[in-house]
């Protein structure tokens, strides 16, 4: 079942295990502002944050699940930094089983696909349109 972030923001879930994920890729020609695979994450408040760590808009954080059972020290937010003044940014999609995050996950790898595909059909006709007019330009 998928769970409203601003529940797990509000700090209502601390202490519970989640699975989250976000591809988010708005422009192609640069890298994703956040590609977050699916990950077994505990939800944590930022009350035990190191000092040198700092989570906007939110009192809570992730914390990845490592192999050995135990959350990690890694620092994840759950709103990305796109966000401006009282604004928050992008929220991670935030899951209580694994096969729903991965089926989220495919499902933006799938659109940010279907956009490149897009993009790769106009360069084609772009380049054949070119290729045309070159040929068409000969003297016979």
């Amino acid at each position: 079942m998928q769970i409203e972030t601003s529940k797990i923001r509000d700090g209502e879930m601390i202490g519970e295990i989640v699975w989250i994920c976000h591809y988010n890729r708005p422009d192609l020609d640069k890298k994703p502002l956040r590609n977050v695979p699916p990950t077994k994450v505990l939800v944590r408040s930022n009350d035990e944050l190191p000092k040198n760590k700092r989570v906007y808009y939110s009192g809570t954080h992730f914390s990845p699940i490592g192999k050995s059972g135990k959350a990690t020290a890694k620092v994840i937010s759950p709103v990305d930094n796109t966000g401006y003044r009282s604004l928050c940014g992008n929220e991670l999609f935030v899951f209580t089983t694994e096969e729903e995050c991965i089926e989220e996950w495919n499902k933006q790898i799938d659109e940010c696909g279907l956009r490149l595909d897009e993009r790769i059909a106009n360069a084609t006709k772009y380049w054949s349109d070119q290729k045309i007019a070159l040929i068409e330009s000969k003297i016979v």
